[in-house]
């Protein structure tokens, strides 16, 4: 669970996620109760509440280590955030949307991307070269956008959104996705 943005702040929005362990826990107002168990439920919302909080840091370290690890090892890695809207996709994946963010809110992506190229550069493994490559997509009510292309003017591509094919050889894929 993210903290609040600004709009629910000057509402005076409630908070009806709460997190306990693994488990994630929607309180709704009429008093009615759901959990929701995954192998990981970080808790963000409010950093004086030490004792529940998950810091950007401690994410990275639980999910954003071992995809570092394993690439690597020489392993492909696919880092995915799925949950509803305003449910802190974009807080976990990038961070705060503010420029005046300190760098302790900087999201899995932009740490593991320094991680990634201060790892290859301390690399003393002679002959050792490495090639990175990135995509980064969104699937929003079943429509895929890269996030990495230009802002596209015409209404006619952001609502065709780009296709998922197979190739017979190296498996699924995103036609049309960039990659940096």
């Amino acid at each position: 669970v993210r903290p609040f943005n600004n709009r629910e702040i000057k509402k005076n929005s409630k908070m009806v996620v709460y997190m306990e362990g693994n488990e994630t826990i929607l309180r709704r107002t009429k008093g009615d109760e759901r959990k929701f168990t995954f192998d990981f439920s970080f808790w963000s919302h409010n950093p004086k509440k030490k004792s529940k909080f998950s810091g950007q840091e401690q994410v990275f370290k639980k999910l954003g280590s071992v995809i570092l690890d394993n690439v690597f090892k020489g392993y492909n890695a696919s880092l995915l955030a799925y949950g509803q809207t305003g449910s802190g996709k974009s807080y976990t994946m990038m961070g705060p949307n503010d420029m005046d963010a300190s760098d302790d809110q900087k999201g899995i992506i932009p740490r593991l991307s320094e991680a990634l190229f201060e790892r290859a550069h301390n690399d003393d493994t002679k002959g050792m070269t490495y090639k990175v490559e990135m995509s980064y997509l969104e699937i929003y009510s079943e429509r895929i956008r890269d996030l990495l292309a230009p802002p596209d003017k015409s209404d006619k591509a952001k609502k065709k959104g780009l296709k998922v094919r197979e190739d017979p050889e190296t498996g699924p894929y995103v036609e049309g996705l960039l990659t940096c």
